[in-house]
């Protein structure tokens, strides 16, 4: 299909320093991703530039190239991350830690309670003064 926004090939100009007989060198996934960064929202950019984030993002585009996703079809690369929902959920749920409960240990004590510590006067007046 004629896509008239698409630069034509002779239109293209090589980067400076090289020639315009030598082959293109392919941009690495990190490269694209960089320059795809760039580009988007100060939002999202913001997020993305985690590194942490940044180097899930590239895990999975890397998946994703190995796979042989087009990265220009986006049909493309929804049905891959449809494909494998299930294992990249149980692979971000590794990286979050998780929030344990704390236990009192011992029986609770009411405030109106007399002091555990033996002193004979009610908990909020002692020991439980600076507990407010």
């Amino acid at each position: 299909m004629w896509n008239p926004f698409k630069k034509k090939e002779e239109d293209v100009q090589p980067p400076a320093g090289a020639s315009s007989k030598e082959p293109a060198k392919k941009e690495s996934i990190e490269q694209r991703i960089e320059r795809e960064i760039d580009s988007l929202p100060g939002m999202i950019k913001n997020k993305l530039k985690d590194p942490q984030i940044k180097q899930r993002f590239i895990d999975i585009a890397k998946r994703m190239e190995k796979d042989g996703v087009d990265f220009k079809s986006i049909r493309q690369m929804k049905k891959w991350m449809k494909a494998h929902e299930a294992e990249l959920k149980a692979s971000q749920a590794g990286d979050i830690p998780k929030v344990e409960t704390f236990v009192h240990e011992g029986p609770k004590i009411g405030r109106n309670d007399p002091c555990p510590c033996g002193s004979g006067k009610k908990y909020k007046k002692c020991c439980g003064k600076d507990k407010i």
